[in-house]
């Protein structure tokens, strides 16, 4: 098997492939507060592609480092990394150790499941060489960070951005990038907002990697150890999701079914929303058992506010 992969970049001729099937993303209604601050997304779960040029370098180079240091290197498949695992399988005596590049956990992404399958497995190589053939290196990552799974609900980089640290990617620190990069071995085992040492024990093999791929210097890994980002236990725009959540249904009422992404400005203020969310915490929490909401409506009749319960 391991001399298949060595050897078939050698072969005068490419071998034929399947073609790819489509790469499909439902329509998203995107809702923005009274300042253009993002209040929640409703429609299909994946973002647009990641746009590498308007990320600082490091960003993108966390999770190469971390996840594929030979992605701009290989084509698909890393057969260095495949003889690493295999030998580590061996060792071990059990299937450990997966050796996906991330052309590959974007093919699987994709087109796949996630069954730990021979024939799974062998689709998974195969579509990888053909979206390094079909695709430039910058577009399969801005793919692969717009679809990976980052926990808490948040699927792509800018959504785990917004919802770890209430900002665009495109302002994420080195330590933040880290941080998220940290999360693809596991959205459970390293979420930041429950599990935060774990992700701190992570991230400081990310900027470790990062040192040793050239990403960022011995200096800029420890200025980020020594940040101390703020994490966002829950979702930051929270409170705001009843009033989402109602809106959209009149939304879809009025445009009908989209058939492209949709920007939907609204009346609420989010920062009013927090405050209200907490004030009705604080009061409910006099009366044990109780509930409470809150609307406020400015003179034109513009909601401003809308917090709908307690949880």
């Amino acid at each position: 098997m391991l001399a298949f992969f060595v050897a078939a970049p050698l072969l005068a001729a490419p071998p034929e492939l399947p073609r790819l099937p489509p790469i499909t993303r439902e329509p998203q209604i995107t809702y923005v507060d009274r300042t253009g601050a993002v209040l929640g997304v409703r429609g299909g779960r994946y973002a647009p592609p990641v746009d590498l040029t308007k990320l600082p370098a490091y960003v993108p180079a966390a999770f190469v480092s971390i996840e594929d240091r030979r992605f701009y290197d290989h084509t698909g498949f890393d057969p260095t990394g495949i003889a690493r695992a295999l030998v580590t399988d061996i060792v071990e005596g059990r299937l450990k150790q997966g050796a996906s590049t991330i052309t590959q956990q974007l093919a699987r992404n994709l087109f796949l499941s996630s069954d730990r399958t021979a024939e799974r497995k062998a689709k998974e190589l195969l579509y990888a060489v053909q979206l390094e053939r079909t695709y430039t290196k910058k577009q399969i990552l801005g793919l692969y960070l717009s679809r990976v799974y980052f926990g808490s609900g948040a699927y792509g980089l800018e959504a785990a951005s917004r919802r770890y640290f209430n900002k665009p990617a495109a302002k994420l620190t080195v330590r933040e990038a880290a941080m998220l990069a940290s999360i693809m071995k596991s959205p459970t085992g390293y979420n930041p907002a429950t599990e935060p040492e774990a992700n701190a024990e992570r991230t400081r093999l990310v900027l470790d990697a990062m040192v040793e791929t050239g990403a960022i210097t011995e200096a800029q890994r420890s200025k980020a150890l020594a940040e101390k980002p703020r994490v966002w236990k829950t979702s930051p725009t929270a409170p705001a999701q009843y009033f989402v959540d109602w809106l959209d249904g009149e939304a879809r009422r009025l445009a009908g079914k989209p058939s492209q992404d949709l920007i939907v400005d609204t009346t609420l203020d989010l920062s009013t929303e927090r405050a209200a969310a907490q004030a009705v915490q604080a009061a409910a929490a006099k009366a044990p058992g109780a509930q409470a909401a809150v609307v406020s409506v400015d003179g034109a009749g513009r909601v401003r506010v809308m917090v709908g319960g307690l949880d």
